[in-house]
């Protein structure tokens, strides 16, 4: 039994060294019997005759069945991890750009709110110095004219000092220096009419303390803003248009017109 078997290793090893070799043998004819020694051998499968053959062949390239599979194996492993790497990469440079472009659109959402917030505060801001400054200005205005109404009645009680005033002749607004009697109807006058001129007078500069001024405009142009024409006359020698006589002066308040002066108008004559 084991004269067979090493009978056996030899016709494996011939096997081996004959795919080796770069000349070819001329096969044995099928008509040609193996001696019996060697009759066990047809029993080996194509199978194992396979791996005698790679076997072989391995020995011709010089590396072992092992080590083309382990060299095999490396190589498949480099390249899987290669295409790994490679797919890694690509991920992460499609996961970077992607959240580079939501980090942009992000802040561009911040700044547009920021933006926003901004204008919003501004527009408030400017809401608020105008609200300060007309309520200011309202303010000012309700201390100026505070004393409109009561002014505007004083303004009749001056007309009526004035009526008074312009009635007495100019002759007998001051008493003749003869005159001595107290009782004397000339110096009574003269008195009254002093009397009734610092009333006035008093009237007038109380008014002015609170911003209130009396114009008078004789000789002035005509202007409809400030004067009331009560009548027009053509007179010759004086200007058409402007005012010929103020029968009433007119007031103002803080610039503002109290009561406009009652005028009559030179007519352009034809």
């Amino acid at each position: 039994m084991s004269a067979l078997r090493h009978s056996a290793r030899q016709v494996l090893s011939s096997a081996a060294s004959t795919s080796r070799l770069s000349t070819s043998i001329t096969p044995p004819l099928r008509s040609q019997r193996i001696p019996s020694p060697l009759a066990p051998i047809s029993s080996i499968s194509a199978f194992s005759t396979s791996r005698l053959i790679r076997a072989a062949k391995d020995d011709a390239s010089g590396a072992t069945p092992a080590e083309e599979s382990a060299e095999t194996k490396e190589a498949a492993f480099g390249k899987g991890l290669g295409l790994k790497e490679t797919g890694e990469a690509q991920s992460t440079g499609k996961g970077s750009a992607a959240g580079k472009s939501e980090a942009e659109t992000k802040l561009a959402e911040r700044e547009a709110k920021i933006k926003e917030l901004t204008d919003q505060l501004l527009y408030g801001k400017a809401d608020m110095q105008n609200l300060q400054r007309r309520s200011a200005e309202e303010k000012a205005q309700a201390s100026d004219f505070a004393i409109t109404k009561f002014a505007r009645d004083l303004t009749a009680s001056l007309d009526v000092l004035a009526l008074a005033l312009r009635s007495v002749p100019e002759a007998l607004r001051q008493a003749p220096s003869e005159v001595k009697d107290a009782q004397d109807p000339r110096k009574a006058l003269a008195e009254l009419y002093s009397g009734v001129e610092l009333t006035s007078k008093s009237i007038t500069d109380m008014l002015g303390r609170h911003g209130v001024t009396v114009f008078d405009p004789t000789g002035e142009k005509f202007d409809p803003a400030l004067h009331e024409a009560m009548y027009q006359a053509p007179v010759p020698g004086k200007t058409p248009g402007t005012v010929l006589e103020c029968s009433k002066v007119g007031f103002k308040i803080k610039g503002r017109v109290l009561r406009p002066a009652q005028v009559g108008v030179v007519q352009e004559t034809s």
